[in-house]
């Protein structure tokens, strides 16, 4: 008894050390630390400097060029937590050896028999992530996988996935927009991705929903923007899982008024408006309605569980 309550006590002296020593350094990490990650980041760099550069020649097309803020966003995201990540005990975690192993095997096979670069850029992240369990330990796991799995959404998925994806988006932004325009009296013909619509002059003119349009940028920066609202939140896990899975909805109801938007145009005889600078301008603006909704709807969750807390504390009285 007497040896296991010295076995308790060393236990507790050496969580007293490690957090005594955090606050010597200021709430800093330690330089040695800096030293590994910066060590295992160039390394990391290194074996996939190829993936980068495929990277950055995809976030100049249109379609991808938001993955040059995802990195910055994971940065930000640790940076949130940082004083949290600074606290916990770092220690290497054995299990996440076999992790590293596997994720290494996923590695190389990806680059040696899977004819895509997402397949190579994902296992990245994944060999990122269990180096981080390997040599941090669970504790370190825990803050940090997530804005580190983040940095997926930087990278475009395969084009036979992404047709198989727009296809479908495109015939429903055109169905949606083709039904608003309809309750406020525009005649409009849909087939598909091709509307047919009534101009104020009586003729009329066909707009088709390209793949540009389909809505799978927007549906891929409003997934990010949910899972980062979620993450920085100090919410439960169902209201984070909420959060996350309101991306989806609210990125297709904000393309469907996207392609309204551009449609009324048309209407109007305002063509070339509507092809050129609507439909690039609203694509950024649409930004702004997919933020407000997604904070109306954690506000009102707050709202929600503080009037519950408060309803079991009267009780409790």
């Amino acid at each position: 008894m007497d040896d296991g309550g010295k076995t308790t006590q060393r236990a507790r002296l050496s969580d007293l050390v490690a957090v005594s020593a955090i606050e010597e350094q200021g709430g800093r990490m330690p330089w040695s630390v800096w030293g590994k990650v910066a060590i295992l980041t160039g390394m990391l760099t290194l074996i996939n400097y190829r993936q980068f550069g495929y990277l950055w020649d995809d976030w100049q097309k249109a379609n991808w060029s938001h993955g040059y803020l995802i990195p910055l966003f994971s940065m930000y995201l640790i940076y949130s937590r940082f004083r949290e990540i600074v606290s916990v005990r770092r220690r290497v975690c054995w299990f996440g050896l076999l992790v590293v192993l596997g994720a290494a095997a996923m590695h190389i096979y990806a680059h040696s028999w899977l004819n895509n670069d997402w397949s190579r850029q994902v296992t990245m992240v994944v060999l990122a992530i269990s180096l981080l369990l390997f040599l941090g330990g669970w504790q370190i796991f825990k803050i940090t996988w997530l804005p580190i799995l983040f940095l997926v959404f930087a990278m475009p998925i395969p084009e036979s996935v992404y047709s198989r994806i727009s296809l479908p988006l495109q015939n429903l932004a055109a169905t949606g927009s083709a039904a608003i325009l309809t309750l406020v009296g525009v005649e409009i013909v849909v087939e598909k991705s091709m509307l047919m619509v009534t101009t104020i002059r009586g003729a009329l003119e066909p707009l088709r929903v390209e793949e540009a349009c389909s809505g799978i940028r927007l549906l891929l920066a409003f997934m990010a923007l949910s899972v980062a609202m979620a993450y920085l939140t100090d919410r439960p896990v169902w209201q984070r899982v909420v959060l996350v899975g309101l991306g989806v909805p609210v990125a297709i109801a904000c393309n469907v008024l996207r392609v309204t938007i551009t449609a009324a145009m048309f209407v109007v005889d305002k063509r070339e408006l509507g092809q050129d600078f609507m439909h690039e301008f609203t694509g950024m603006l649409m930004l702004v309605p997919a933020a407000l909704s997604l904070w109306a709807v954690a506000w009102l969750m707050n709202r929600l569980f503080i009037e519950e807390e408060v309803a079991e504390a009267a009780q409790a009285v």
